[in-house]
């Protein structure tokens, strides 16, 4: 799923909305970045948790944002146009052009688990970051998504078709395995839970639906009519005050102790 066009507007919409203003500072605090420091942001979007790193980071430091979409960078640019310390760059996070051992941290949000060969990404995090360096990822477990109020079969659908929008939906389930043969202990996993009881412009799930609804349409057999109605019966729930919608995002944390040459590759799944 590419973030361009009108998906990166909304994109753009839900990171400013109240429920990932608090998974923000929830990554920041994981970050526990120094002033100094060197920060690569992999998937930086439209920049808001790029300019938070730029300001912690101060004149003396660095912080680096990439992205593969232009429409993502240039309003990732906008944001950070102030900030000498900060660069914003096109580049995959597969093949990051950057020396080795050269990041204190590296940080990923909402974005490995749409890397097909996620493991080239987390074995490419080890390569850049210095020995003791840290690791920040949220990813959430698009399994425990959970929509109740509008129509039922609708929603059922919906929630089926978007279980295809990236190639790992459940990444936090193997992640602390693909983290260990890349050379990082200490991993640690908590949940950053997201429960909304309305359906408006400040909520996680408004603009999570119009990316499924767009997502949907284009790949899951639902017309814009069926997508049309389905928001409108989101919109009747949370009038009748019947409205619910929770998710499970997933913060997992780990140190850097060894580089995979090291250590081995690493394969998706369990035995």
């Amino acid at each position: 799923m590419e973030f361009v066009g009108e998906l990166a507007v909304v994109q753009q919409r839900l990171a400013a909305c109240r429920d990932l203003v608090a998974r923000r500072l929830a990554v920041l605090e994981a970050l526990a970045v120094a002033p100094g420091e060197q920060v690569l942001e992999a998937g930086c979007g439209s920049g808001l948790l790029l300019r938070e790193i730029g300001a912690a980071v101060g004149e003396q430091g660095l912080a680096i944002g990439i992205d593969v979409s232009p429409d993502q960078l240039t309003a990732a640019r906008s944001h950070c146009k102030d900030m000498t310390q900060v660069q914003v760059r096109v580049e995959d996070m597969r093949a990051v052009a950057a020396a080795d051992e050269l990041f204190d941290a590296t940080v990923y949000v909402q974005v490995l688990e749409y890397v097909p060969d996620v493991e080239t990404a987390v074995a490419e995090a080890a390569r850049v970051t210095k020995p003791g360096g840290r690791f920040v990822n949220v990813a959430t477990n698009w399994g425990s998504l959970w929509w109740a109020g509008g129509e039922a079969e609708l929603t059922a659908r919906m929630v089926s078709a978007w279980h295809g929008h990236a190639p790992h939906p459940n990444l936090p389930v193997v992640l602390p395995l693909l983290l260990e043969h890349a050379g990082f202990t200490a991993v640690h996993q908590r949940p950053l839970t997201i429960l909304n009881r309305h359906f408006h412009a400040d909520t996680f799930s408004y603009w999570a639906a119009r990316l499924i609804a767009a997502y949907a349409i284009a790949n899951g057999g639902i017309s814009p009519d069926d997508a049309s109605r389905w928001m409108d019966s989101l919109t009747a729930a949370d009038e009748h005050r019947c409205y619910f919608f929770s998710s499970v995002p997933v913060l997992t944390t780990a140190t850097l102790t060894a580089h995979p040459t090291a250590v081995g590759a690493a394969r998706i799944g369990c035995p």
